[in-house]
């Protein structure tokens, strides 16, 4: 079933006088949506039992939570010490989100540094083997690891070295497609239908139709430079793009299931309905 949700809490729920994660589940039900990503961008710092509490009260709403992985990851680090925190932040994302009760947990595969690109993913899939090797020992091994596209052309994490990811382990990994990251790395390149085809029949062919139909999805308009991404806007912007309602057409064309993530600028729900209610206009 595909599912459309925001990352974060956005200024409309403040708005509407909430204060708190856990009153999330039955408001964003009530706006219509059904999944919700809770991002560890800084650290994972939340207790288990107020993960499980907050997941319970989803669950009663029918929201399924994912969580996003610390931000500052980098698994193409050449420092031991380093890539051992790398594997305790994610073994630390999973951990909270089996709390939840969510089964998908995002994360930024790495930069480079002052290393040439194709020895850094080198070094990035080995580490990568190591994360899986923990995630099964640590009994994590029915939850989903996501590898996500990144924005900015000097980071890792194109379209081809997501698939490379996502072709280690086993089908509990599935990629992370941010349409905003690709089309800011290439300063445009989402229009049409045909434009968002090509990667999802790039998709097909490289990871397979199951981890495709189960992809996780990140959306936002991005305003970019000639150095990929610089900020996320609002669907009011009408420069820089991507359009979502070519992305929801190939969607329903193909009968793809993913895990949609609105990541628009404080109008995340209401984005993430916009796509929501598109999307379900295609059916009739």
């Amino acid at each position: 079933m595909i599912k459309f949700g925001p990352s974060g809490l956005c200024e409309q729920f403040a708005q509407s006088g909430y204060k708190h994660t856990i009153e999330a589940g039955k408001w964003l039900s009530e706006q219509g949506l059904n999944c919700f990503e809770y991002s560890f961008g800084r650290g994972v710092q939340i207790k288990s039992s107020t993960a499980n509490e907050i997941g319970q009260e989803f669950a009663k709403n029918s929201v399924e939570i994912s969580v996003h992985a610390p931000y500052f990851i980098n698994l193409a680090t050449q420092e031991e010490q380093k890539a051992e925190n790398n594997h305790r932040y994610i073994m630390d994302s999973l951990a909270a989100l089996k709390a939840f009760g969510g089964k998908r947990c995002v994360f930024h595969p790495g930069s480079p540094l002052k290393s040439a690109r194709n020895e850094a993913m080198v070094t990035l899939l080995k580490r990568f083997e190591e994360v899986l090797k923990l995630k099964e020992e640590n009994g994590y091994s029915d939850l989903l690891l996501c590898p996500e596209t990144m924005g900015k052309k000097a980071q890792l994490g194109d379209l081809e070295e997501i698939i490379a990811m996502c072709n280690i382990g086993d089908e509990n990994i599935v990629p992370c497609i941010d349409f905003g990251h690709l089309n800011s790395r290439d300063c445009g390149i989402y229009f049409t239908q045909d434009d968002y085809k090509r990667t999802i029949d790039r998709l097909l062919e490289g990871v397979g139709e199951s981890k495709t139909d189960r992809m996780h999805v990140h959306f936002s308009k991005i305003q970019y430079t000639s150095n990929g991404e610089l900020r996320h806007l609002t669907f009011e912007d009408d420069i820089y793009g991507p359009p979502f309602e070519p992305l929801m057409e190939v969607f329903a064309q193909y009968k793809l299931n993913p895990y949609i993530v609105c990541e628009s600028a404080g109008t995340q729900t209401r984005d993430a309905l916009a796509m929501k209610t598109y999307y379900d206009s295609l059916a009739k």
